[in-house]
């Protein structure tokens, strides 16, 4: 697979994705004495990333899948 413009986005916002949820595990993230869930906004961008990273993918594939599927003249 050919890295264009499209793909290589998708790569880096999954790299953001991977880098929010490591910041998130490594920083945040804890359970207080009375129970109480401390999170911080990287738990969310972690899976915002994550998303707008597999689409501009997933699109990728598609358009490379559908030149390949043309006959050739």
């Amino acid at each position: 697979m050919k890295f264009t413009t499209l793909s290589l986005s998708g790569v880096v916002f999954i790299a953001l994705g991977v880098l929010c949820a490591i910041i998130q595990k490594i920083f945040y993230g804890w359970v207080d004495a009375n129970g109480f869930v401390h999170d911080s906004l990287f738990l969310p961008l972690t899976y915002l990333f994550l998303a707008i990273g597999v689409i501009p993918l997933l699109i990728s594939i598609l358009i490379s899948n559908l030149k390949s599927d043309r006959p050739k003249s």
